[in-house]
Protein backbone atom coordinates (compact mmCIF):
# COMPACT_ATOMS: atom_id res chain seq x y z
CA UNK A 1 0.00 0.00 0.00
CA UNK A 2 1.70 3.32 -0.75
CA UNK A 3 1.79 5.55 2.21
CA UNK A 4 2.78 8.97 0.11
CA UNK A 5 -0.27 10.10 -0.13
CA UNK A 6 -1.14 13.60 0.83
CA UNK A 7 -3.59 14.22 4.01
CA UNK A 8 -7.15 15.24 4.01
CA UNK A 9 -5.67 19.15 5.18
CA UNK A 10 -3.52 19.18 2.17
CA UNK A 11 -5.53 17.76 -0.67
CA UNK A 12 -7.80 20.69 0.83
CA UNK A 13 -5.66 22.89 1.35
CA UNK A 14 -3.87 22.71 -2.11
CA UNK A 15 -7.52 22.76 -3.95
CA UNK A 16 -8.34 25.93 -2.02
CA UNK A 17 -5.27 27.68 -2.95
CA UNK A 18 -5.68 26.37 -6.67
CA UNK A 19 -9.56 28.31 -6.15
CA UNK A 20 -11.44 25.37 -7.19
CA UNK A 21 -15.37 25.89 -6.72
CA UNK A 22 -16.76 22.48 -4.93
CA UNK A 23 -20.04 23.13 -5.54
CA UNK A 24 -19.87 23.84 -9.22
CA UNK A 25 -17.44 20.36 -9.48
CA UNK A 26 -20.20 18.32 -7.27
CA UNK A 27 -23.05 19.78 -9.64
CA UNK A 28 -21.16 18.98 -13.29
CA UNK A 29 -20.63 15.38 -11.82
CA UNK A 30 -24.32 15.14 -11.42
CA UNK A 31 -24.83 16.43 -14.93
CA UNK A 32 -22.01 14.43 -16.06
CA UNK A 33 -23.84 11.34 -14.43
CA UNK A 34 -27.19 12.22 -15.36
CA UNK A 35 -26.18 12.62 -18.99
CA UNK A 36 -24.80 8.81 -19.31
CA UNK A 37 -27.07 7.34 -17.27
CA UNK A 38 -30.82 8.17 -17.60
CA UNK A 39 -30.58 7.93 -21.53
CA UNK A 40 -29.56 4.30 -20.86
CA UNK A 41 -31.90 3.21 -17.72
CA UNK A 42 -35.01 4.83 -19.40
CA UNK A 43 -34.87 3.59 -23.09
CA UNK A 44 -34.16 -0.50 -21.53
CA UNK A 45 -38.10 -2.08 -21.05
CA UNK A 46 -36.56 -4.62 -18.71
CA UNK A 47 -35.97 -2.51 -16.07
CA UNK A 48 -39.70 -0.73 -15.25
CA UNK A 49 -38.23 0.96 -12.18
CA UNK A 50 -35.98 3.32 -13.84
CA UNK A 51 -38.04 6.50 -12.95
CA UNK A 52 -38.23 5.26 -9.48
CA UNK A 53 -34.48 5.19 -9.46
CA UNK A 54 -34.06 8.13 -11.08
CA UNK A 55 -36.44 10.70 -9.17
CA UNK A 56 -34.73 9.35 -5.84
CA UNK A 57 -31.44 10.00 -7.28
CA UNK A 58 -32.82 13.81 -8.20
CA UNK A 59 -34.62 13.87 -4.20
CA UNK A 60 -31.15 13.60 -2.62
CA UNK A 61 -29.70 15.91 -5.12
CA UNK A 62 -32.20 18.63 -4.12
CA UNK A 63 -31.67 17.75 -0.50
CA UNK A 64 -27.96 18.87 -0.54
CA UNK A 65 -28.81 21.54 -2.24
CA UNK A 66 -31.25 23.02 -0.16
CA UNK A 67 -28.82 21.89 2.73
CA UNK A 68 -25.42 22.48 1.89
CA UNK A 69 -24.99 25.99 3.10
CA UNK A 70 -25.69 24.47 6.30
CA UNK A 71 -22.83 21.69 6.13
CA UNK A 72 -24.72 18.94 4.52
CA UNK A 73 -22.99 16.50 3.07
CA UNK A 74 -22.44 14.99 -0.68
CA UNK A 75 -22.54 11.13 0.92
CA UNK A 76 -26.53 10.56 0.13
CA UNK A 77 -26.24 12.03 -3.42
CA UNK A 78 -22.65 9.54 -3.58
CA UNK A 79 -24.56 6.70 -2.40
CA UNK A 80 -27.78 7.25 -4.80
CA UNK A 81 -25.11 7.51 -7.74
CA UNK A 82 -23.62 4.91 -7.16
CA UNK A 83 -26.98 2.52 -6.88
CA UNK A 84 -27.73 4.12 -10.87
CA UNK A 85 -24.40 3.17 -11.50
CA UNK A 86 -25.20 -0.48 -10.35
CA UNK A 87 -28.45 -0.63 -12.47
CA UNK A 88 -26.42 -0.10 -15.45
CA UNK A 89 -24.22 -2.64 -14.88
CA UNK A 90 -26.88 -5.07 -14.04
CA UNK A 91 -28.50 -4.56 -16.78
CA UNK A 92 -25.23 -4.40 -19.23
CA UNK A 93 -23.60 -7.21 -17.33
CA UNK A 94 -26.27 -10.41 -16.54
CA UNK A 95 -26.75 -12.51 -18.44
CA UNK A 96 -30.58 -13.79 -19.67
CA UNK A 97 -32.18 -11.13 -17.39
CA UNK A 98 -35.55 -10.31 -18.24
CA UNK A 99 -36.70 -8.17 -15.55
CA UNK A 100 -34.87 -5.85 -13.11
CA UNK A 101 -36.91 -4.38 -9.94
CA UNK A 102 -35.44 -1.36 -7.70
CA UNK A 103 -36.04 -1.51 -3.93
CA UNK A 104 -39.05 -4.49 -3.83
CA UNK A 105 -40.83 -4.47 -0.93
CA UNK A 106 -40.57 -7.74 1.49
CA UNK A 107 -43.74 -9.02 1.91
CA UNK A 108 -44.81 -8.69 5.97
CA UNK A 109 -42.07 -6.19 6.82
CA UNK A 110 -41.08 -2.61 6.28
CA UNK A 111 -37.83 -3.57 4.67
CA UNK A 112 -36.45 -3.97 0.80
CA UNK A 113 -33.22 -4.85 -0.56
CA UNK A 114 -32.22 -2.76 -3.28
CA UNK A 115 -32.70 -4.60 -6.60
CA UNK A 116 -34.16 -8.40 -7.42
CA UNK A 117 -33.46 -9.68 -11.28
CA UNK A 118 -35.31 -12.19 -12.69
CA UNK A 119 -34.76 -14.28 -15.47
CA UNK A 120 -37.47 -15.81 -18.25
CA UNK A 121 -37.79 -18.83 -15.75
CA UNK A 122 -38.80 -16.85 -12.90
CA UNK A 123 -35.65 -17.32 -11.09
CA UNK A 124 -34.81 -14.72 -8.32
CA UNK A 125 -31.43 -13.07 -7.71
CA UNK A 126 -31.53 -10.15 -4.99
CA UNK A 127 -28.19 -7.78 -5.04
CA UNK A 128 -28.32 -5.10 -2.18
CA UNK A 129 -26.37 -2.00 -2.25
CA UNK A 130 -23.69 -0.49 0.04
CA UNK A 131 -21.18 2.48 -0.11
CA UNK A 132 -18.33 2.22 1.73
CA UNK A 133 -16.61 5.21 2.39
CA UNK A 134 -14.58 5.30 5.71
CA UNK A 135 -13.47 8.72 6.69
CA UNK A 136 -9.99 10.27 6.48
CA UNK A 137 -8.84 10.98 10.05
CA UNK A 138 -4.83 10.96 9.98
CA UNK A 139 -4.69 12.81 13.66
CA UNK A 140 -3.07 11.64 16.94
CA UNK A 141 -6.56 9.53 18.37
CA UNK A 142 -6.27 7.98 15.35
CA UNK A 143 -3.18 7.09 15.09
CA UNK A 144 -3.15 5.49 18.93
CA UNK A 145 -5.73 3.55 18.02
CA UNK A 146 -4.02 2.15 15.34
CA UNK A 147 -1.39 1.08 17.59
CA UNK A 148 -3.38 -0.58 19.94
CA UNK A 149 -5.01 -2.85 17.45
CA UNK A 150 -1.63 -3.47 16.31
CA UNK A 151 -0.49 -4.39 19.39
CA UNK A 152 -3.17 -7.37 19.03
CA UNK A 153 -1.89 -8.67 15.28
CA UNK A 154 -0.96 -12.28 14.46
CA UNK A 155 2.92 -12.28 14.61
CA UNK A 156 2.98 -13.29 11.37
CA UNK A 157 1.07 -10.19 10.13
CA UNK A 158 1.85 -6.11 10.33
CA UNK A 159 0.22 -3.38 8.57
CA UNK A 160 3.22 -1.05 7.18
CA UNK A 161 2.49 2.66 7.56
CA UNK A 162 4.29 5.62 9.25
CA UNK A 163 2.92 8.17 10.93
CA UNK A 164 5.03 11.08 9.38
CA UNK A 165 2.84 9.57 6.05
CA UNK A 166 -0.65 9.66 6.91
CA UNK A 167 -0.14 6.78 8.50
CA UNK A 168 -3.12 7.19 10.58
CA UNK A 169 -5.67 7.69 8.06
CA UNK A 170 -4.40 4.59 6.07
CA UNK A 171 -4.49 1.97 8.75
CA UNK A 172 -7.88 4.02 9.80
CA UNK A 173 -9.26 3.37 6.50
CA UNK A 174 -8.44 0.29 6.19
CA UNK A 175 -9.62 -0.71 10.00
CA UNK A 176 -13.16 0.87 9.03
CA UNK A 177 -13.46 -0.64 6.02
CA UNK A 178 -13.50 -3.94 7.35
CA UNK A 179 -15.73 -2.95 10.00
CA UNK A 180 -18.18 -1.61 7.33
CA UNK A 181 -17.78 -5.03 5.34
CA UNK A 182 -18.76 -7.15 8.49
CA UNK A 183 -21.70 -4.52 9.67
CA UNK A 184 -23.11 -4.19 6.50
CA UNK A 185 -23.06 -8.47 6.14
CA UNK A 186 -25.05 -8.74 9.09
CA UNK A 187 -27.50 -6.19 8.04
CA UNK A 188 -28.57 -7.82 4.87
CA UNK A 189 -28.29 -11.59 6.09
CA UNK A 190 -31.02 -10.16 8.48
CA UNK A 191 -32.86 -8.62 5.49
CA UNK A 192 -32.74 -12.37 3.68
CA UNK A 193 -34.01 -14.39 6.58
CA UNK A 194 -37.33 -12.40 5.98
CA UNK A 195 -38.09 -13.16 2.53
CA UNK A 196 -40.87 -15.87 2.19
CA UNK A 197 -40.28 -19.14 0.89
CA UNK A 198 -42.11 -18.48 -2.54
CA UNK A 199 -39.52 -15.46 -3.03
CA UNK A 200 -36.49 -16.54 -1.99
CA UNK A 201 -33.38 -16.91 -4.17
CA UNK A 202 -29.61 -16.43 -3.68
CA UNK A 203 -29.29 -13.04 -1.70
CA UNK A 204 -25.65 -10.65 -2.86
CA UNK A 205 -23.70 -7.43 -1.69
CA UNK A 206 -22.55 -5.34 -4.00
CA UNK A 207 -19.76 -2.88 -2.32
CA UNK A 208 -19.16 0.46 -4.26
CA UNK A 209 -15.70 2.00 -3.23
CA UNK A 210 -14.24 5.58 -4.95
CA UNK A 211 -11.07 3.65 -6.08
CA UNK A 212 -8.83 5.03 -3.70
CA UNK A 213 -9.79 4.71 0.19
CA UNK A 214 -9.95 0.42 -0.11
CA UNK A 215 -8.61 -2.13 -2.45
CA UNK A 216 -9.92 -4.75 -4.39
CA UNK A 217 -8.08 -7.19 -2.92
CA UNK A 218 -9.63 -6.06 0.66
CA UNK A 219 -12.98 -7.66 -0.45
CA UNK A 220 -11.22 -10.36 -1.85
CA UNK A 221 -9.86 -11.56 1.77
CA UNK A 222 -13.62 -10.45 3.09
CA UNK A 223 -15.23 -12.63 0.52
CA UNK A 224 -12.40 -16.13 0.92
CA UNK A 225 -13.46 -15.04 5.31
CA UNK A 226 -16.88 -15.30 4.76
CA UNK A 227 -16.97 -18.46 2.34
CA UNK A 228 -14.76 -20.55 4.36
CA UNK A 229 -15.03 -19.49 7.77
CA UNK A 230 -11.62 -19.13 8.01
CA UNK A 231 -9.15 -16.09 8.14
CA UNK A 232 -5.73 -16.47 5.68
CA UNK A 233 -3.23 -16.83 7.56
CA UNK A 234 -1.05 -13.93 6.74
CA UNK A 235 -4.26 -11.70 7.50
CA UNK A 236 -3.26 -8.97 9.87
CA UNK A 237 -6.52 -7.93 10.65
CA UNK A 238 -7.85 -11.24 12.13
CA UNK A 239 -8.06 -10.41 15.07
CA UNK A 240 -9.34 -7.13 15.63
CA UNK A 241 -12.21 -8.56 13.10
CA UNK A 242 -13.41 -11.47 15.90
CA UNK A 243 -13.45 -8.53 18.61
CA UNK A 244 -15.51 -5.96 16.26
CA UNK A 245 -17.87 -9.08 15.76
CA UNK A 246 -17.80 -10.50 19.35
CA UNK A 247 -17.71 -7.06 21.36
CA UNK A 248 -19.15 -4.51 19.04
CA UNK A 249 -22.00 -6.97 16.81
CA UNK A 250 -21.94 -9.49 19.60
CA UNK A 251 -23.18 -12.20 16.65
CA UNK A 252 -21.30 -14.22 13.94
CA UNK A 253 -22.45 -15.18 10.07
CA UNK A 254 -25.11 -16.98 9.11
CA UNK A 255 -22.67 -17.55 5.54
CA UNK A 256 -26.35 -17.28 4.38
CA UNK A 257 -25.57 -14.72 1.20
CA UNK A 258 -24.09 -15.97 -2.02
CA UNK A 259 -21.50 -13.86 -2.80
CA UNK A 260 -19.93 -10.24 -3.21
CA UNK A 261 -19.53 -7.71 -6.62
CA UNK A 262 -17.24 -4.53 -6.36
CA UNK A 263 -18.06 -1.47 -8.10
CA UNK A 264 -15.50 1.21 -8.20
CA UNK A 265 -16.37 4.71 -9.35
CA UNK A 266 -14.32 8.25 -8.31
CA UNK A 267 -17.47 10.42 -7.26
CA UNK A 268 -16.55 12.89 -9.83
CA UNK A 269 -17.15 10.30 -12.82
CA UNK A 270 -19.87 8.63 -14.36
CA UNK A 271 -17.74 5.78 -15.90
CA UNK A 272 -16.88 2.65 -13.71
CA UNK A 273 -15.86 -1.25 -12.72
CA UNK A 274 -18.57 -3.58 -11.67
CA UNK A 275 -16.80 -7.20 -10.57
CA UNK A 276 -18.97 -9.89 -9.91
CA UNK A 277 -18.47 -12.89 -7.28
CA UNK A 278 -15.56 -11.57 -5.83
CA UNK A 279 -12.51 -14.06 -4.81
CA UNK A 280 -8.80 -14.05 -3.70
CA UNK A 281 -6.44 -15.69 -5.77
CA UNK A 282 -6.39 -19.34 -5.86
CA UNK A 283 -2.62 -19.64 -4.29
CA UNK A 284 -3.71 -17.39 -1.37
CA UNK A 285 -7.45 -18.22 -0.57
CA UNK A 286 -7.98 -21.21 2.34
Amino acid sequence: MDTDEKSAEERLAAALEAGIDWDASKESCIEEALAAWSPRLLEDARFPDAHKLLKRFDHEVEVWRSKKHQGFTFRQVVNFGNEVAAAVGLLDHVTNLETLHYEPRIPGVRKSLDFLLLDGNGNRVWVDVKTVAPQWVDDEPEWQRFLAIARDFPRNARFGVQRKFGGAGLAGQAIKTRWSFVSRTLEVEEKAALIPESLRGPVTLLFCSNRFDWHPDDLEDFADLYRTGRFREDDWSRNEVLRYMREVKGKSFARTLSGFHHLRRRHDEAAFDLRFNMRGPSFFAP
